[in-house]
């Protein structure tokens, strides 16, 4: 059986979002390492004890997650059945992560930074509520990427095509 054009389509965009999320995790590291005292966003983290710790934990499943897309990209484009099973879990961990992260946003990073920015004007109130909105809304957008990977990967149509896939060892030279 030949590969589903969606099977190659989502083994490059996992390694693309896991060499992404890669590089986000090193960049959200670095940031929660720096003490910069103009960052708004970091007293705010500072002065919350379940938001800094969502945000070490998220960013780091997040990072392990960012490997694991990236494997699983490598395996989908080697038709591999282990590839599309994580390809799956990392949808559901991913929906719930975002789902979590939006609730967090609403009920605990938004009333926080708008009460630090209450005295403020101008840029200086307005950069910080933008950003924690967005945030906010950005969450929905997170989901659109697992949702759909969910609905690709269980199609009848994908699961044949792994399904028909010798039960050959992985070895060396043994690429497709």
């Amino acid at each position: 059986m030949a590969r589903p054009t969606s099977v190659t389509v989502f083994g490059i965009l996992n390694i693309a979002f896991g060499v992404l999320g890669l590089v986000g995790g090193c960049c959200a590291i670095g940031v929660l390492l720096v003490r910069n005292a103009g960052n708004p966003w970091l007293p705010v983290m500072q002065d919350n004890a379940l938001l800094r710790g969502w945000i070490i934990c998220a960013n780091s499943l997040g990072f392990i997650a960012s490997i694991a897309l990236c494997a699983a990209g490598i395996g989908l484009l080697l038709l591999k059945e282990w590839a599309r099973v994580l390809s799956i879990v990392y949808g559901i961990l991913a929906i719930v992560l975002e789902i979590v992260g939006t609730i967090i946003s609403v009920v605990v990073l938004l009333p926080a930074v708008m009460s630090r920015t209450a005295g403020l004007q101008g840029p200086a109130a307005l950069g910080p509520r933008v950003g924690a909105i967005g945030a906010t809304i950005g969450g929905c957008f997170g989901l659109v990427y697992p949702v759909l990977l969910l609905i690709f990967m269980t199609r009848p149509k994908v699961v044949a095509a792994f399904k028909a896939q010798p039960d050959a060892p992985d070895m060396p030279g043994n690429v497709l």
